[in-house]
This record gives C-alpha cells, sequence and structure tokens, in this order.
C-alpha cells in the first residue's frame, strides 16, 4: 500500500524513500514511545550506511532492508546485528 510521503526537515539526510522506510519501521515496532529526539543521530547513521555499496553491506551482514533495524538495533531487538 503507497502511503502519501510524511513531513520531514529541510534539513534530513534522507531522501524521502528513506525516510518514509524509517517511518514504516518505527509504525512496525508498536513502539509506544516516540523516539523523535533521537532521530537525527539515526537519520545520519542510516545515510551513512545506504550510501555504502551493496558488497559493503553485504560484508556487514546487511541488506538495504535492514538498515532501519539495523539503526536501531539497541532499541529494538529484531534479529538484525
Amino acid at each position: 500500500m503507497e502511503m502519501p510521503m510524511p513531513l520531514r526537515p529541510a534539513n534530513s539526510r534522507l531522501s524521502p524513500r528513506q525516510s518514509l522506510q524509517l517511518d514504516w519501521f518505527l509504525a512496525g515496532t508498536g513502539l509506544g514511545c516516540n523516539p523523535a529526539l533521537d532521530r537525527p543521530a539515526r537519520e545520519a547513521e542510516f545515510a551513512r550506511l545506504a550510501a555504502l555499496p551493496d558488497g559493503a553491506l553485504r560484508s556487514m551482514g546487511l541488506s538495504r532492508n535492514d538498515l532501519p533495524a539495523h539503526v536501531y538495533r539497541d532499541l529494538f531487538h529484531t534479529g538484525v546485528s
């Protein structure tokens, strides 16, 4: 299901698609808290990893689909290292 693009800060390092990927991950956790204050640091890590080639991500045991879970791995233990 395609959702409308959410509003995001103009200074976000993420593309609209990447921002939506993080939003969907957080929505799917059923969280009960809002980690918005922590999001800029998580976005920076997501952007750094997203800029790596696929081979570098594979060598880290990651895929592009794993990036949201990876940057929030300390809060949500979803099996991604």
